[in-house]
């Protein structure tokens, strides 16, 4: 193969890259544990681009996750029901 670059057609739309892996989100603040063992995380996350760039929504994490960390969302439309209280 040779050295020739590759060629991308995209049109008249310019395309983030990102946009094929999802959308850059920071964790501002941790709510608590969930799931039937409490291996997920709810946490609050700050979009910090594309169309719902700025916005605070709630996500459920799988995994470790701290304050400052960058998730990447696939999509950025639904919200995590909020956690209530055990009887």
């Amino acid at each position: 193969m040779s050295k020739e670059s590759k060629k991308v057609d995209v049109g008249d739309k310019p395309v983030n890259i990102i946009e094929e892996f999802g959308f850059p989100a920071e964790v501002i603040q941790i709510v608590g544990r969930t799931g039937v063992t409490g291996e997920i995380t709810q946490v609050r996350v700050r979009v910090l681009e594309g169309r719902d760039k700025g916005r605070i929504i709630t996500r459920n994490v799988k995994g470790p996750v701290r304050i400052g960390d960058i998730l990447i969302l696939r999509e950025t439309e639904r919200e995590a029901r909020k956690l209530t209280a055990r009887r």
